[in-house]
């Protein structure tokens, strides 16, 4: 049964031209994800299928009476003030409205005064409400709610009051309201963003057995990998359908480049030595052989007529390249008996761990864990701790962490980026360049940029910097999936120790060589990726 299709839809806004002639089918039971580059209208096409937006030509049709529950990526606020549990409550309106009227009822039949026609008219309108509250789960919606709240480890907020929860705790409330709803077809906006890695793969199992449809715009790869069947790629305003998960999807893509690679250079050499033949013939044309001439028209008219293979584009890719003249000692972090506590409540107690040179390591652990306590104690930002913890010698460390801040944002990218880089000025211009920041786009204020900019900026001025110990704080947050693959690609060419906090497990995949665990305030180190990790630890 067709849930979603888009027919030829194109959208513009102003004169720029967001999709061109887009189609694609969602069908009962497809669990899809979208994907392409920031800013190529993933979210544009979520807006379509919920009818916030309309298309410019073309057609958006859903499946007569199908529900649809969507997921936007900034949580909404509420006019009026409602706890967590009044808010989540919301996803069962039409549940609420029956037990409504079944009041008025019982109000109706409770007075003395009533006829016995009347009495009986209402018993039997009760009757059908109560068969209706039954049949849509009106007994289980308190219950459904505690569950849910306690797969989304926001059981501890439903009685706050909802407006006043971070924007993170919204989005994983707003999150827990969408699941409870329902709907035939679910639009998630970035649903893993907040969740912590043993969440991740409730929420995965989830969507897997989801009876309904289920679109996704996410960044996180091992979540897409392990839930769709389906993917939906964006590229120049134009939808390609592939099927199978999002590794599957890279395969298939990559093969499809290097047939269009191969093609295009074998067509390009056939016009080539089509062009060298006209020549030839015209030269011979010039010398009375009005037949030369006629071979060289015909010729020239076949080229105008082929079918021309487009050149494969080449993405222009951040240039990563960490520097570093100088590298640390063997022993590079060493942490013994630790011990930290915010008042009474006990982060880490006697925890033990060695980082040694080229070692990359992650931590991982559960939301509040304290994994980043450990980076701040590391990093010296913390210094109200038992135990010892001991930097090795020419130790420098680069550092980015997870809100990214610059100490004075009413600067220009180019101002804050000379603070770091003692080149000349067309050096300047061309390394800003290599991280995508462009002609006048380098007099932008750092207060105008987006989190990912702002990341990008980050990492132009670490890369300039000789350190050879980095440590990461969720450092794929904002950043595309594309960039994602960059930056794997620039820390596993860096030559000094890594440590880092992510709950990108593909990227956990890609960079890590060991993984340690952060739970009851001691650490467990596993020495292997994420995978490794997840088939030896008894907490996953």
């Amino acid at each position: 049964m067709l849930d979603v299709e888009l027919g030829n839809v194109t959208l513009n806004y102003g004169f720029k031209n967001i999709l061109n002639g887009a189609t694609f089918q969602v069908n009962s039971g497809d669990k899809v994800a979208i994907v392409g580059d920031n800013g190529t209208g993933k979210t544009s096409i979520f807006n379509l299928i919920a009818g916030i937006e309309k298309p410019t030509s073309g057609s958006v049709s859903k499946r007569k009476d199908a529900t649809i529950g969507f997921l936007t990526q900034i949580a909404p606020e509420t006019q009026d003030d409602m706890s967590v549990r009044e808010f989540l409550r919301t996803a069962y309106t039409n549940i609420a409205e029956i037990q409504e009227k079944m009041h008025q009822l019982e109000s109706v039949m409770s007075d003395p005064n009533i006829s016995k026609q009347e009495l009986e008219k209402a018993m039997s309108s009760y009757g059908n409400l109560q068969e209706m509250f039954l049949n849509k789960g009106g007994y289980e919606v308190e219950s459904n709610i505690e569950k849910m709240a306690g797969n989304l480890k926001i059981s501890d907020l439903l009685e706050h009051d909802y407006n006043s929860l971070s924007g993170g705790q919204k989005t994983i409330v707003c999150l827990a309201c969408r699941l409870l709803k329902n709907p035939d077809i679910l639009l998630l906006d970035e649903p893993t963003n907040h969740l912590d890695i043993p969440t991740l793969g409730w929420l995965e199992g989830f969507i897997k057995g989801y009876v309904g449809s289920v679109i996704l715009i996410s960044h996180d790869r091992y979540f897409l990998d392990r839930t769709v069947n389906k993917i939906f790629a964006i590229s120049d305003g134009k939808i390609k359908t592939y099927f199978g998960n999002y590794s599957q999807y890279v395969e298939a893509l990559s093969l499809e480049l290097e047939a269009q690679k191969q093609t295009y250079v074998t067509q390009q050499k056939k016009i080539s030595d089509m062009e060298d033949t006209i020549r030839k013939n015209r030269a011979w044309g010039a010398q009375s052989s009005e037949k030369a001439y006629r071979v060289a028209k015909q010729l020239e008219r076949r080229i105008e007529e082929m079918d021309k293979v487009q050149k494969p584009k080449v993405q222009k890719d951040i240039a990563l390249n960490f520097t570093q003249e100088s590298r640390s000692g063997n022993d590079v972090l060493k942490i013994d008996d630790l011990t930290f506590a915010y008042e009474d409540d006990i982060i880490l107690c006697g925890a033990n761990m060695d980082l040694g040179y080229q070692d990359k390591v992650c931590l991982i652990g559960k939301n509040g864990s304290g994994k980043s306590t450990v980076l701040n104690i590391v990093l010296g930002q913390l210094t109200d701790y038992d135990g010892k913890v001991e930097l090795g010698s020419n130790v420098k460390i680069g550092y980015l962490p997870q809100h990214v801040a610059f100490e004075d944002e009413n600067i220009t990218i180019l101002e804050e980026f000379k603070k770091h880089f003692t080149g000349s000025l067309t050096k300047v211009y061309s390394t800003l360049a290599a991280f995508h920041f462009f002609g006048e786009e380098v007099n932008k204020r750092i207060s105008s940029l987006s989190g990912g900019e702002k990341v990008r900026l980050k990492f132009a001025e670490l890369v300039q910097n000789d350190v050879n110990f980095l440590i990461l704080d969720e450092p794929t947050n904002h950043l595309d999936i594309r960039n994602r693959e960059i930056l794997e690609e620039a820390l596993n060419s860096f030559a000094g120790t890594l440590l880092f906090v992510s709950h990108d497990r593909y990227f956990i995949n890609k960079v890590a060589n060991r993984v340690v665990e952060l739970d009851d305030g001691a650490f467990t180190s596993y020495l292997g990726n994420y995978n490794y990790y997840y088939e030896h630890s008894s907490r996953v």
